[in-house]
């Protein structure tokens, strides 16, 4: 299975909150890195942990909507809010499902997602 096809999956998953549908595109030993760019970010290891900060991130905004988005070379996802702020970035890798997920809401790390138009990102 290609990553498109993977980060498509979750982000189907993501948006409706399926946590069945996300459990089975996520290794069970899933890593999530977080880039907070300061000392509340870090690592989370297992799939139930890694789906309650997917969690957290969507009841953080309210007005967040989920984007498929090229990150660095990899399929990803883009939380952007109403007015087209980047707040998160999520990049995934793996073949047959999700083994690693590196997620920035580092502000500085974003500056460049939020100079693009909305519609283009």
């Amino acid at each position: 299975m290609s990553q498109h096809d993977l980060a498509a999956r979750l982000l189907v998953a993501w948006e409706n909150w399926d946590e069945v549908a996300l459990s089975s595109v996520l290794h069970r030993d899933v890593a999530l890195i977080v880039d907070t760019g300061d000392e509340t970010g870090g690592e989370l290891c297992g799939r139930v942990r890694v789906i309650r900060a997917l969690d957290s991130q969507l009841t953080r905004y309210a007005d967040v909507s989920l984007r498929a988005v090229h990150v660095s070379g990899r399929s990803g996802i883009a939380l952007r809010r109403e007015g087209g702020e980047v707040v998160g970035v999520l990049s995934l890798d793996g073949a047959e499902s999700i083994d690693a997920l590196w997620l920035s809401t580092a502000p500085a790390k974003l500056a460049h997602w939020n100079r693009r138009r909305p519609d283009i990102c």
